[in-house]
Parts: C-alpha cells; sequence; structure tokens
C-alpha cells in the first residue's frame, strides 16, 4: 500500500512538472546529438606481439624448468608493455616515420597491454586518420622488436615476434551516435525528473487540493480558475460561475440541516481574492433562490461597497457606533435575493467594534430576515478582527491563492481559527491555472468526492 501510494505521489509530481521534465530530456538529448556531431571520429588500430621461448626446449627438459619458462614470457608481457609505452620507443617511432608530433602527443595515443593468461601483448593506437592509426601500430610493433632483440642476445631463451600486424579500421570507436543519443536521453530523464522533485520540495506555495488537505485536514470545496475578470456581477463567465456553483453544491451538502447562518470568507494573507470569492458565491446562491446579505467586515480596508459601486454609503461602523439604524445601511443590488452592508468609515478601533455585544446583536437580527449572511473577512494572520469575526461566525471557508499562499501561512491561520473554536467547513482555491479542457472534470471533482463521502456515511 505504502509503495503504490509513493507511486502514485510520484506520477502527480511528473504531471504536474511534466514540462520540466519534457524541456530537460530534449535538452540532454539534442545537447548528445550537437556533441556527436561536432566531435572528430577518432579510430583505433591494433597490432599483437608474442613473448615465447627463443630456442627448442632440449628433450631432457623436465615440465617444471618449461612451466618457468612459460612463466617468464608472461611476466616480461608485462614488462614489455610498460616499455611500449615509454619515451624512447616514442622518439623511434617518429624519427621512422618522420612523425610532426612530440613524443608527449605520440604517447597519449597509445597504449599496450598484456593479454590474460596469454604470452601476447596488444598494442593499440588511437588517431583521426583510420590509415595512419594502421601505421601507427605497426611502427611500434616493428620498432619495439628491433629494441629488444638489440638488448637481448639471439641465443636466449625469449623471442619477441609479430603475430597479428594491425589493419586499417573500417569505423571510428568514437563518437557512437546511438550510445551518446541513448545517455543524453537517460541522462535528460533522471537530470529533469530530479530538478522537478527539487522544486517540489522547495515550493513552499499550496497549489495541489490534496496537499492542502493532508496539510490542514481541511476539505476541499472547490477551485477557481485564473482569468481576468473573476467577479460575475455584470460578467457572465462560464468558468468562474461553473467554479463557483460547484462551490455553492458542497455548501448545500454540508449545511443540509440548514445550521450555517452566518458564513465567513476569510483567507491568510492579503491578496488572496477572498472579497471576490465571497462576492460571487452570494451571486451564485442568490441566483438559486436564497436571500443573500454580504457585508464588509473589513473596516481596514474594505472592498465590497467599490465592488458594488457603493463605495460611499454608511455601513457596518456606523450601526456599530449607533449613527445608522441597520435596515437603512442595508443596500439592494442588481441581483435579485442579494443585498450588501458595506463597511462605511473606517473605526480607530476595527477590533473593538467587531468584539462588541452591537455586533452580536446585528448578526443575531440579521439572521431573521436572511437564508444565508456572508462575512467578508480581513486576512487571518493580519490583525485580530478575521479570529474575532470567525467565534461569532456559524462557519469559515479558507481562501487559499494557487502558487501564492505560503503553506506555513495557511498552516498558521488554520491553529488561529482553531484556537477561538472557529469551524473550519473547508477551503477554495483560487486562480488556480487551468485549462479549458480539462476544466469541466477539474472543478467539479470536489463535488463528485464529496457526494461520494455522504454516500458512504449513509450506506
Amino acid at each position: 500500500m505504502k509503495e503504490s501510494s509513493e507511486l502514485l505521489k510520484f506520477l502527480e509530481i511528473a504531471k504536474k512538472r511534466k514540462l520540466i521534465i519534457i524541456l530537460g530530456v530534449l535538452v540532454c538529448f539534442l545537447s548528445a546529438l550537437v556533441v556527436t556531431a561536432y566531435t572528430t571520429p577518432t579510430y583505433e588500430a591494433t597490432a599483437q606481439l608474442l613473448v615465447s621461448q627463443g630456442q627448442a626446449a632440449p628433450r631432457d627438459q623436465s615440465s617444471g624448468e618449461s612451466y618457468q619458462a612459460v612463466l617468464l614470457s608472461e611476466r616480461l608481457t608485462k614488462t614489455f608493455s610498460q616499455m611500449i609505452v615509454g619515451r624512447s620507443l616514442a622518439e623511434k617511432v617518429m624519427e621512422k616515420l618522420k612523425s610532426p608530433l612530440s613524443p608527449e602527443s605520440l604517447m597519449t595515443k597509445v597504449s599496450a597491454e598484456p593479454v590474460r593468461d596469454t604470452q601476447i601483448i596488444r598494442i593499440t593506437v588511437t588517431d583521426t586518420d583510420p590509415v595512419r592509426a594502421k601505421n601507427l601500430a605497426d611502427t611500434y610493433a616493428e620498432e619495439f622488436i628491433k629494441m629488444v632483440n638489440k638488448s637481448i642476445p639471439s641465443s636466449a631463451l625469449i623471442n619477441l615476434s609479430m603475430v597479428e600486424p594491425a589493419t586499417v579500421p573500417p569505423s571510428p570507436v568514437s563518437p557512437k551516435p546511438v550510445l551518446n543519443a541513448v545517455l543524453g536521453f537517460l541522462i535528460g530523464i533522471m537530470a529533469s525528473v530530479g530538478f522537478a522533485f527539487l522544486l517540489e520540495q522547495l515550493d513552499i506555495t499550496v497549489k495541489e487540493p490534496d496537499e492542502i488537505e493532508q496539510l490542514t485536514g481541511l476539505r476541499s470545496l472547490g477551485n477557481i480558475p485564473d482569468v481576468k475578470k473573476p467577479l460575475l456581477l455584470n460578467n457572465n463567465n462560464s468558468m468562474v460561475s461553473e467554479a463557483c456553483r460547484s462551490i455553492r453544491t458542497n455548501l448545500q451538502y454540508l449545511n443540509f440541516d440548514r445550521s450555517i447562518k452566518t458564513f465567513m470568507v476569510t483567507s491568510p494573507s492579503m491578496g488572496e481574492g477572498k472579497t471576490t470569492v465571497s462576492s460571487n458565491l452570494a451571486i451564485v446562491l442568490a441566483q438559486a433562490g436564497f436571500n443573500v446579505l454580504v457585508i464588509d467586515c473589513d473596516l481596514r480596508k474594505p472592498s465590497i461597497g467599490k465592488l458594488f459601486d457603493q463605495s460611499d454609503a454608511a455601513g457596518l461602523s456606523n450601526v456599530l457606533i449607533g449613527a445608522a439604524r441597520a435596515d437603512y445601511v442595508i443596500l439592494p443590488t442588481d441581483i435579485d435575493g442579494l443585498s450588501i452592508i458595506a463597511s462605511g468609515p473606517t473605526p480607530p478601533n476595527p477590533a473593538d467594534l467587531l468584539n462588541s455585544a452591537g455586533m452580536d446583536e446585528l448578526l443575531s437580527s440579521l439572521e431573521k430576515n436572511y437564508d444565508l449572511i456572508i462575512l467578508d473577512s480581513p486576512p487571518t494572520l493580519s490583525m485580530a478582527d478575521a479570529p474575532i469575526l470567525a467565534s461569532k461566525a456559524d462557519a469559515v471557508l479558507m481562501v487559499t491563492n494557487f502558487g501564492k499562499t505560503k503553506k506555513s501561512a495557511l498552516v498558521a491561520a488554520e491553529d488561529v481559527l482553531n484556537k477561538v473554536g472557529a469551524r473550519l467547513i473547508g477551503f477554495a482555491i483560487n486562480k488556480v491555472q487551468v485549462s479549458r479542457s480539462n476544466s469541466y472534470y477539474y472543478y467539479y471533482k470536489p463535488y463528485y468526492k464529496q457526494q461520494a463521502t455522504i454516500n458512504e456515511k449513509s450506506a
């Protein structure tokens, strides 16, 4: 079960970061092809020498003596291999071929190694010219034989001979286009997937509903797309409308017993779209036949009045200081069944007014006349206003912003609201970047999930 969960998590991250993975693979794959195309081909030619007994073995030679002779030949192959790659032989080869190369350059092209459990030495030369590679290998073998014969008498027990001269290599040993392409592809996958997971670990913002549910324990009520005109007032944006209707449906399931009359909408920090979300929810609720009132409870930075072109109207602060009656500040809108109360003039003590007995009395009296009262709250972590309102509301909806709300801020906001006994019923992700092709499934996914949960409980 754990392995299955890890696999699903891996696939989820890979899907979310698929663009990075695809680009990474393409970059590495194309880089491998470019490097291969611009790499000068290298050819490899090989000549083989045999180290053997210089004279025929006497008839009375014992098996032990024969073995010692063979063992000596094998040991000499290691010694000879080191001599072949030395500077002395390189100078002789240069002199024979009249090569313009320096001894050091030539030595980098040559390698010699004994073939295991044999008396054979393999001399390998690499060069950009196949014919030159062949000539160098043969010359190395010939010159080494001459050098050994000068230093070892002909009557010695050891003889050195070329058993296989070099041939012109038909194809280069490097670069290898197919191998390089495969390696580039594999390296691209590993590097891009690793980078994608690194970004995932470094990403401190919330994006996915499942991630927020695991982080807070709250349920997802819906996701709202990122569009140019998100407010539904005088705007018939079908994507936003469908998303808000999905949230409305989830709220109806949660409020089946009509226990929620006062509903607060807040967010962890500023600029996450809570006012637009609360206004759009009020609009779709009113369109469904509910009698809805929206109260702008952000007395420090009001927005509801501006959205409904009532920014100069008397409002909540006037009622709380006793300067106006509630029915005087309730303003109708162009949406049937939807009314608003603006914030009114900014008071010097917003938190004290929201925590007053007058606020309790106002909400109690308004609940008798409306099906649902939506409190547009200040951000939870900015001031004490939001926790005060949360303690008075029947339920709280947390609005998060896709790719903006920090995980730490969300957890801190939940903790603050839990301390005042607020009933957090869920969250909505605002400004979700999603294509139209999958918008229907994406917006309705929380609804089906909630419906499945209800069906399971009823079963």
